[in-house]
């Protein structure tokens, strides 16, 4: 057998060392499949899709239909989100991007209707459609009134829990001592708010609505006078739903 050099076996040690060292270190490499620091970067024409097992779309960002200017190679990119059956749940798109260029956000339920949108002329929000408080009488005789001493529903109306909280807001005038109070599904919300002058009180009522989401809920503004012959009017300004 011919004699090996002894440097040409100390090569083949080396490389089979550091064939040994790559593979350890491959099989302690972390996952493909996720990032522990750093960026995903997607650009130009790219998107990041997600799909459903029979290819349908789930969500998408990146690249998105309709382009803005194909010559200019302006792509427009946005965002999707659809349920499983392919409707559309939510959009960050412009689906005109010559005469509404800018993009607008929107949430939709199952049939496609807008439930909540932004306003893509003007800003603000588009969807959905919220009230005014109505205007009332400016003349304080036109506003309900009582000279009882007990509490007497002088507003009373119906509603639906939408919030957690409700906020109310009610213009009061009469005799000092005078007070009125709200009341959601009979029980009151806050404390009372009196009158102590002459002066038109503005008193504000915020507090919770126990009433589960989605349920009737029944309002009434009370009022009543400190003593006999005394008088009190109130007119309400507004009433919103209100964050917790």
């Amino acid at each position: 057998m011919a004699t090996i050099p002894t440097d040409l076996l100390d090569r083949i040690r080396a490389i089979e060392r550091r064939i040994r060292e790559l593979m350890a270190s491959a099989n302690s490499s972390p996952p493909m499949n996720q990032v522990g620091t750093g960026d995903i970067v997607v650009g130009d024409q790219g998107r990041i899709r997600a799909r459903t097992s029979l290819g349908d779309d789930l969500f998408l960002v990146g690249r998105v239909d309709p382009d803005r200017d194909t010559d200019a190679k302006r792509y427009q990119q946005g965002l999707e989100l659809r349920r499983d059956d392919g409707s559309m749940a939510l959009s960050l798109i412009t689906a005109d991007p010559v005469n509404s260029p800018v993009q607008q956000l929107r949430v939709l339920d199952h049939q496609g209707n807008t439930l909540l949108a932004t306003d893509a002329a003007r800003g603000g929000l588009a969807r959905p459609y919220l009230p005014f408080p109505l205007p009332v009488p400016v003349d304080t005789g036109r506003w309900e009134s009582t000279g009882a001493t007990d509490w007497t529903t002088l507003y009373a109306g119906p509603g639906i829990a939408q919030h957690p909280r409700v906020q109310c807001e009610v213009a009061v005038t009469g005799s000092v001592g005078a007070a009125v109070r709200l009341l959601v599904d009979g029980i009151p919300v806050a404390a009372e708010q009196t009158v102590t002058g002459t002066a038109t009180l503005y008193a504000a009522f915020t507090g919770d609505v126990a009433a589960p989401f989605g349920d009737p809920v029944a309002f009434e503004i009370q009022a009543r006078v400190a003593a006999a012959g005394d008088t009190v009017a109130c007119v309400p300004r507004a009433l919103y739903g209100i964050q917790s």
